[in-house]
């Protein structure tokens, strides 16, 4: 990014391209495969994407351990300015494929661990897309979520092509809300920029059916309804009312009893 025109004054926050997949975040939270055979045989024969491996997913709050998630070998992550020069817009994409590959079409109803380690929640970007009032009943924490980028000149002449890396790392580092910060991954630490992940939902591609973006507690709730009603119907087949029943009998009677034993010290 030059340094030069109206691009310098940049002090907003950088948004996500109006384009398909530009959030990417199927890329490090859906189950990418060891060795990434979700590519195919010749996998081998691809360069990797600009974001990998310097850019991560980071997940943290006040009192918790930061949760770290890889990317894709293969994602694509860019920071350019728009065409008018005026902002800077991020685009997360598949080095690969020209829109989302078939074999990834099941995020995030396949979603669940990545490569390294499991996931929160199924489908992490809704989660963190909801309304305030479903975030504080569901969680006991107020989360956020990063792109970490790894403050080296390789990752910046990476995501910022064509452009020179320390008037582009300046330009980004004065958006609104990136920070700089050394943080503790494995056990080194390490120099991170964070670009704070807005909650916008309107530019990106969303294909699930088992995981619709959240708008109320009262439909989140009815969804968590219907889940636990289908669950007992494959548990118990569709005589789980009467068997449901039955077992909260049983147990009410079992600690009845187990009441009567405490009193008299005897069993009856």
């Amino acid at each position: 990014m030059s340094a030069h025109g109206r691009i310098q004054e940049n002090h907003d926050s950088i948004p996500f391209a109006r384009s398909e997949c530009s959030d990417g975040m199927c890329c490090f939270t859906c189950v990418i495969p060891p060795g990434n055979k979700h590519i195919g045989f010749f996998k081998s024969l691809w360069k990797r994407g600009t974001g990998y491996p310097y850019v991560k997913l980071l997940v943290t709050s006040e009192g918790y351990k930061d949760e770290w998630y890889d990317s894709c070998k293969f994602l694509n992550f860019t920071i350019a300015p728009d065409a008018a020069r005026c902002h800077l817009i991020m685009d997360l994409r598949c080095s690969i494929y020209k829109s989302r590959p078939t074999q990834c079409v099941g995020y995030p109803d396949r979603a669940g661990e990545s490569l390294y380690q499991s996931i929160s929640g199924p489908c992490i970007f809704n989660e963190y897309t909801a309304p305030p009032a479903y975030r504080k009943l569901v969680y006991k924490r107020e989360w956020k979520a990063f792109y970490a980028i790894s403050d080296q000149a390789d990752a910046i002449r990476g995501i910022c092509a064509h452009e020179d890396p320390s008037a582009a790392r300046s330009l980004i580092l004065e958006a609104k809300g990136v920070v700089r910060t050394t943080l503790l991954v494995g056990n080194r630490e390490r120099e991170y920029i964070l670009i704070p992940i807005q909650k916008q939902t309107e530019n990106i591609l969303y294909i699930s059916e088992k995981h619709q973006p959240i708008a109320t507690i009262r439909q989140a709730y009815s969804r968590w309804e219907e889940k636990i009603h289908n669950n007992l119907i494959n548990h118990y087949g569709e005589e789980w009312e009467s068997r449901l029943q039955g077992a909260i009998e049983m147990e009410e009677k079992d600690a009845c009893k187990r009441g009567d034993e405490d009193t008299t010290g005897n069993p009856e």
